[in-house]
């Protein structure tokens, strides 16, 4: 049997097949994550002198006069960000750095302070009575019926998808296939779906997506590195528990808070421990070889960082907070610096303003942080002169076809070679040039499996971040928001740097596009702050324990 002829009928069969089951899983996925309406009943009601019924329907909410609070007040004497009310085991009130300060039954507070239905706080010129929430308040705030999207049809375009693809590689290695190919293949299919079976195929829809990177990440890996699959595997597997322990933890807010000083130390250790003992790799100090596995911390430290760079709204509020969260940025852009890692140092940066952001609410912040950045470039060019090297090749890479520029070149030459729909599974050519399946992974997703289903990949990030955005007004926690927004913008732009680097948009950095560049490392870290999605989605549809409805007559 000719099987290059029948590999050949096989890719024309389904190379339109593929790109579409691929639109259709992220139609599937927009549809169960955006078109679901949750019902946000209040927990508790603020009443105001005038009679004005404030309804309290997160766990944490702000207090003041800026638009964006979660209890807007107008009055010119409240502060921007006056308060912040807590529940956890009972309702607290934390006063936010305001100029005129709170009261709470006449008494001016000077710490979290416990609060009691029929108490009387005062905000400025404002007095508000905590109550628990009438009927009418309950119908007033609902937003309608619950709406649930299967999930079925996501997972059947899913593994649609994916059986056409292995079966591509499949056909490929045919007549010496390695062991690896058909186990690691089948290995996915397993542990997803006993994955979606615990989860009852219920609130899946980050995670199908995640699936669907994984499995363009491990085709490229037996296309480019087949002896490097089976690693790339137990990286998925090590991956999806460390998502699953990192979910489990952020359940309660209260164990998250007290984890996070331990979780920055362990950062700031893998970061210092790269500094004395790490390899350096293309220029940058960012590899700890432990002789049987290679590892990045780096990666591992973005999770670090989220994890311990956030906090909840009645922390925000302290000065003791945001200086340690100053304090840990900065160690980490140093060490960063130190290693010459500086794409990853953009990633964190990007992440630092993200986060600065959230915290504060003031656009100068980014105004702020954009002009250090600009004004870091010259310094860090002039501190190491080969990164200008890299400069006098941007934009420019035809010009050094042959030299600086050949990455580059030799990627946009495989994309314009794929076209829409890819020339099959391993028959491409990038997988020649160097860090092909990592630095350049876009170029080869392009060639071999097409555009269509390279920019499908791109779209996946662009849906986390959405879905992070979507999430942030009714997350249970300001810590839930804050950390899926900054995961959200640190995925971007690093998927952003990945391909418009590699086709000489921006400079090339060699960073990786999550989960599917090749990389035990980055898929372990990936996946663990895809937890922090799952997090944010997290609302307060049940209320507090201490609850009691107040029935109310209609008028």
């Amino acid at each position: 049997m000719d099987w290059s002829l029948m590999t050949g009928y096989y890719n024309a069969a389904v190379r339109w097949a593929l790109p579409a089951a691929a639109i259709l899983i992220l139609i599937f996925c927009i549809k169960m994550l955006f078109s679901k309406q949750r019902p946000q009943n209040p927990i508790a009601v603020l009443t105001a002198q005038d009679g004005s019924r404030y309804p309290v329907i997160s766990c944490e909410s702000t207090i003041g006069r800026n638009a964006l609070c979660d209890i807007h007040l107008t009055s010119v004497v409240i502060s921007r960000r006056h308060a912040v009310l807590t529940y956890h085991q009972g309702w607290f009130i934390s006063d936010g750095r305001s100029k005129s300060g709170v009261f709470v039954n006449g008494e001016r507070i000077a710490n979290r302070t416990e609060l009691n239905y029929g108490d009387v706080i005062t905000i400025g010129d404002t007095f508000l009575k905590l109550e628990p929430p009438a009927i009418t308040d309950m119908e007033q705030i609902s937003q309608g019926k619950l709406k649930n999207f299967s999930a079925v049809p996501a997972l059947f375009f899913l593994n649609f998808f994916q059986l056409l693809a292995f079966l591509s590689i499949i056909f490929h290695y045919i007549e010496e296939l390695p062991w690896a190919i058909p186990v690691c293949f089948g290995g996915l299919l397993i542990t997803e779906w006993i994955y979606f079976g615990v989860k009852k195929c219920k609130n899946i829809g980050i995670e199908i997506l995640a699936f669907y990177l994984i499995t363009i990440g491990l085709c490229v890996a037996a296309s480019a590195t087949p002896s490097s699959l089976l690693k790339q595997f137990i990286a998925v597997l090590l991956g999806l528990g460390s998502f699953c322990f990192l979910e489990w933890i952020m359940r309660d807010i209260r164990r998250t808070m007290r984890l996070r000083y331990a979780v920055a130390a362990i950062g700031l250790v893998l970061l210092a421990a790269n500094l004395l003992i790490g390899e350096s790799r293309y220029g940058a100090k960012n590899w700890i070889n432990l002789g049987f596995v290679t590892i990045q911390p780096s990666e591992f430290v973005k999770v670090a960082f989220l994890f311990a760079g956030c906090a909840t709204l009645e922390r925000l509020t302290t000065w003791r907070n945001t200086l340690l969260f100053a304090g840990f940025s900065v160690a980490c852009l140093g060490a960063l610096f130190l290693m010459r890692d500086y794409g990853t140092a953009a990633i964190f940066f990007v992440g630092i303003v993200i986060i600065a952001y959230m915290r504060s609410g003031d656009w100068k912040v980014i105004a702020g942080f954009s002009g250090s950045a600009v004004l870091a470039i010259p310094a860090i060019i002039l501190y190491h002169p080969y990164i200008a090297s890299r400069f006098s090749s941007y934009l420019r890479a035809w010009d050094f076809a042959s030299t600086k520029g050949y990455q580059q070149t030799r990627t946009m030459i495989a994309i314009g070679s794929g076209g829409l729909l890819g020339v099959g599974g391993g028959n491409g050519n990038l997988d020649r040039v160097a860090a092909s399946d990592t630095d350049l992974v876009f170029g080869i997703v392009s060639e071999e499996w097409g555009l269509l289903v390279a920019l499908c990949c791109a779209a996946c990030l662009l849906i986390f971040a959405a879905w992070a955005i979507r999430c942030a007004p009714r997350a249970c926690s300001a810590y839930y928001s804050i950390a899926a927004c900054a995961a959200g913008g640190m995925f971007l732009f690093q998927a952003a740097l990945n391909i418009f680097g590699s086709t000489d948009l921006l400079p090339l950095t060699g960073v990786t596009f999550p989960f599917i560049s090749n990389g035990g490392s980055s898929m372990v870290a990936s996946f663990a702050m895809l937890a922090f999605f799952k997090a944010a989605g997290n609302t307060n549809s049940e209320p507090p324990k201490k609850y009691t409805v107040i029935k109310s007559e209609r008028v």
